[in-house]
């Protein structure tokens, strides 16, 4: 029975020891190219996006494709380049800054709060914008040496 106590100790301290060195996030972990998948929950402007962006030491350029949504009617919209800023916290969540000019003199800042899976390879999340719209975020990481859709 003795035995069966020190067996049992060492299994629990094992255990809290492995789940304890889980490892956490760092910056780094957040370069590479990744592809987001958005959409808007404002009525007023129902919209979504695809975007193929990549993420080098905090710094982010790429480019995305929108869609409109007016009376059941889907419609293209915004397509070009989008640059930001984004970093990884050490509980693996994130947070980005994308901006984009869909227009002359307007410029859309959108702000992502996500969190990434224990394998840093995807995420979901939501974001905001500058003009008041709020929606969901998702996505995953990607090779840009693989074929694969272009956002359009």
């Amino acid at each position: 029975m003795k035995n069966l106590k020190y067996l049992l100790l060492a299994a629990t301290l094992g255990l809290s020891s492995q789940i304890q060195a889980a490892p956490g996030c760092s910056a780094a972990n957040l370069n590479g190219s990744y592809v987001l998948y958005q959409n808007s929950v404002a009525l007023a402007n129902l919209h979504t996006g695809r975007c193929e962006i990549t993420v080098l030491n905090g710094v982010v350029g790429g480019s995305c494709a929108f869609t409109t949504t007016q009376s059941g009617v889907i419609t293209p919209g915004f397509a070009g380049p989008v640059s930001g800023t984004a970093t990884m916290n050490t509980d693996c969540s994130a947070v980005a800054q994308l901006d984009f000019s869909p227009a002359p003199n307007v410029t859309v800042q959108s702000f992502f709060d996500l969190q990434f899976t224990p394998d840093k390879q995807s995420f979901i999340g939501q974001w905001t914008n500058n003009f008041g719209l709020l929606g969901t975020s998702a996505g995953t990481r990607f090779s840009p040496f693989l074929p694969s859709t272009p956002a359009q």
